[in-house]
């Protein structure tokens, strides 16, 4: 495969191409455009007839440019690669271009780049003629930088071309191949040391307290009871108890935690139209956007620790769940690319009521400053005396209020503030109320 280098040091830089497909004059188009409209018209009062051909071909040289640029648009097929193919937001994402001229001749010199939906400087890239004839000769690869500047699903391309007559007379801009899809998800944030205990609840919560002091065969081994087959014998185990113990199957429960997120639209006062850049555009908040960063921070912390988390929404459900532990490092791909995609709905007050979940363990909830309804749906999510925070962006006093009356754990956040900051204020939440009790 030949490679080329989109770069040209040596060239001037050239304009920012627009994805709109177009043909224009250059500058010296309209130049000589202007110079043979004047000689043709001094070419009749100063009878001149030489003046008069001068004029004409002024004329025609732009136009037949022009007819040229059209003609040689460049027929290109584009493929992209991201690396990696998933990238947070903030992040740095390297898009390989590979171009194959599928036209009948070789293209012309060109420059070109890449129709990106945020508002960023996409200065073009220069690119030198592509043969038309042999399988390796007729592609081209190249590479460029993209860092996203927030979580969703963008279409990048198409690829933006621009390619001039050999008089420079005049510019035709096409659009070239086809969108390919880059999934920017959350940032996810460091949730240090400094926040709660997360050792409540109940079956392997208490076991991972129970291992901090006792020996792993206890908790592996029971007492023998006839008809246990004698391979599954603890020897060690049964040295130490005086008594023949056996293997038991290893528990495989996970103590139980829940997230449940606002993604009603009604739940965020900051919500404005999205600019349609995404791939389902939909309304667009600060708020909505720290509570889904705090979602992917807590969740994968949540996931370290430990805990079985499920997700819980007060729209139609759009986040994965964590996958099951034995998945590897493949569980969470789902959870977090499901959360690139995750939007703000329209959901009637009468769909939020639901049967209280019969799961214990610590609640976590995320929202914004949510409707009235909301705040009695989530108040109903809690069960006994569980561990229950609430998380608020920019809220209102009467929800705080509200929720920490109920005995929840209230912690207000800016929408700029750092998920870490947010965890750790847990606990200076905590003791203030104990403090004021």
């Amino acid at each position: 495969m030949a490679r080329r280098d989109p770069d040209d040091a040596d060239a001037p830089a050239p304009r920012g191409l627009r994805r709109t497909a177009r043909m224009r004059f250059t500058g010296r188009g309209w130049v000589t455009l202007a110079l043979g409209v004047v000689i043709a018209v001094l070419a009749y009062p100063l009878g001149r007839p030489e003046f008069l051909v001068a004029g004409v071909a002024g004329i025609l040289l732009p136009l037949v440019g022009r007819f040229v640029a059209r003609v040689r648009r460049p027929r290109f097929e584009v493929l992209r690669v991201f690396s990696p193919p998933v990238v947070a937001a903030g992040g740095t994402v390297r898009v390989g271009i590979r171009i194959r001229n599928a036209g009948a001749t070789t293209s012309t010199d060109l420059v070109w780049n890449d129709a990106i939906p945020w508002p960023a400087s996409a200065p073009p890239h220069r690119l030198g003629p592509i043969p038309a004839t042999g399988t390796a000769a007729r592609i081209v690869t190249a590479e460029y930088e993209l860092a996203p500047p927030r979580r969703g699903v963008y279409g990048i391309g198409p690829l933006v071309v621009e390619n001039q007559d050999p008089f420079g007379m005049a510019a035709s801009v096409a659009a070239v191949g086809v969108q390919d899809r880059l999934v920017v998800i959350p940032a996810v944030g460091d949730l240090p040391s400094g926040g709660p205990v997360l050792a409540d609840g109940e079956g392997a919560a208490q076991l991972v307290q129970r291992r901090a002091t006792g020996n792993d065969d206890d908790l592996t081994t029971r007492e023998y009871r006839p008809g246990d087959a004698l391979r599954r014998v603890h020897w060690r185990a049964s040295a130490r108890h005086g008594e023949l113990m056996v293997r038991q199957e290893e528990h495989r429960s996970h103590p139980d935690a829940r997230l449940v997120v606002d993604t009603r639209l009604g739940g965020y006062p900051d919500a404005r139209p999205d600019a349609g850049e995404t791939w389902d555009s939909s309304s667009s908040s600060e708020a909505f956007e720290w509570v889904v960063r705090m979602t992917a921070s807590l969740g994968m912390h949540l996931e370290a620790n430990g805990f079985q988390v499920t997700v819980e929404e007060t729209a139609l459900p759009q986040i994965d769940a964590l996958g099951e532990r034995w998945e590897g490092g493949r569980r969470a791909e789902g959870f977090l690319t499901s959360l690139a995609a995750v939007r703000l709905l329209e959901r009637p007050v009468a769909e939020l009521a639901g049967a209280v979940p019969d799961t214990s363990g610590p609640l976590f909830a995320l929202v914004g400053d949510p409707e009235d309804a909301t705040i009695e749906w989530l108040l109903r999510r809690r069960r006994g005396a569980d561990l229950a925070v609430a998380f608020t962006v920019d809220a209102r006093e009467e929800v705080l209020d509200r929720l920490a009356d109920a005995g929840w754990t209230v912690v207000p956040v800016a929408a700029g503030a750092e998920p870490g900051d947010a965890w750790r204020a847990i606990s200076a939440v905590t003791e203030a109320t104990h403090g004021a009790h």
